[in-house]
């Protein structure tokens, strides 16, 4: 690691971070402002708020870094150039565009952090605030939520439950499993009155176990069987819901209903469209390094950083859009924006770089 690439990524992760510090600020200030109301009138301490907003945090994060991680790069740059950093590089034979591949590499580290965010903390921290708001602050025991009649099929077991609640509790539950290299021939049928999904497996409790090959019946106090169907799943209906699910469950989704005969093209474009927001940093990075070559006046470079920002996202949601009704192939919607910002950079760095 060069002396270079540790001065530029301490110099950019501390005004990313101060940056970071003042959106969060104004993000969580209209947050608070817009549901302090509620918040009073249902009797929510100090404490309950902290927690549900510190929940809310990591997915805020996720959403505002790329913004930042622009704004955090022109400013660098410009403040480098106006200090005669950039000239002092350029007269040690260190060109412009090695400034800019150090920034890519901060683009790549902030777009995992950025990726980690959204995809593991962001997700857990939106489960729990959104259970603190049901629960807590509205007073909803979302726990007894329940639906009816819930069929499903998961390795080799198709699954039949009367009612599902949302904490994992069924009823009138009945599992046959079909054999091995069989489309179609069940070997084993269990049936039980209750039973409690978890992450290890459905357990099924006075459970009867029958196999009609050797028609033999079996009582079973307590059965695990290998079922890892999440029943969160169930009661993420709405396509807004399913596409708050962090990558890999949202792959086992799409997989899923694929194999049933849906249309998934939709669920396919947020797919890869998470992995182009966390990459899109690094086109940050160009599209950053491309704006101050072009005018390192702070405030039109801000100013036009800003334009940046508002223009990748305006063309992720009309790429989204376009992706979801089928007017474009998922991978073009999602990469679209990122391929067409990365061409525009790298033109300008490169007729700077031909200029020079």
């Amino acid at each position: 690691m060069s002396l270079l690439f540790r001065y530029i990524f301490q110099r950019h992760a501390r005004l990313l971070l101060l940056i970071m510090c003042l959106g969060l600020g104004l993000y969580l200030l209209t947050e608070i402002v817009e549901r302090v109301d509620i918040f009073i009138d249902n009797g929510a301490g100090m404490g309950l708020v902290l927690k549900y907003f510190a929940c809310r945090l990591p997915g805020i994060v996720a959403q505002i870094l790329p913004a930042v991680f622009l704004l955090a790069t022109v400013v660098v740059l410009c403040l480098m150039g106006h200090s005669r950093e950039l000239t002092a590089l350029h007269a040690g034979g260190i060109s412009f565009a090695r400034v800019a591949a150090i920034l890519v590499m901060c683009g790549a580290f902030w777009g995992a952090m950025q990726f980690a965010c959204s995809q593991f903390v962001g997700v857990q921290g939106d489960r729990y605030a959104t259970q603190i708001w049901q629960e807590q602050v509205r007073k909803r025991d979302m726990s007894k939520k329940s639906i009816e009649d819930v069929w499903f099929m998961d390795n080799g077991w198709t699954v039949s439950l009367e009612s599902l609640r949302a904490d994992g509790r069924g009823t009138g539950f009945t599992a046959f499993h079909v054999k091995e290299g069989s489309a179609s021939e069940v070997d084993v049928v269990v049936r039980a009155p209750s039973v409690q999904a978890s992450a290890e497996g459905w357990e099924v409790r006075d459970a009867v176990r029958i196999s009609p090959e050797s028609f033999q019946r079996e009582e079973k106090e307590r059965l695990m069987l290998p079922i890892r169907q999440d029943h969160e799943l169930f009661f993420t209906t709405t396509s807004t819901s399913l596409q708050q699910l962090p990558l890999w469950q949202l792959g086992d989704v799409i997989r899923q209903l694929g194999d049933a005969g849906s249309n998934v093209e939709g669920l396919r474009t947020v797919w890869h469209g998470k992995i182009a927001y966390a990459a899109s940093l690094m086109v940050m990075a160009l599209l950053g390094a491309a704006i101050v070559s072009w005018n390192s006046n702070i405030y039109i470079a801000v100013a036009v950083s800003m334009a940046g920002t508002f223009l990748l996202y305006a063309l992720t949601m009309f790429g989204e859009s376009l992706g979801q009704m089928g007017s474009l192939p998922p991978v073009m919607a999602a990469w679209g924006p990122d391929m067409l910002l990365l061409a525009v950079a790298l033109s300008r760095l490169y007729f700077v770089s031909v200029r020079r």
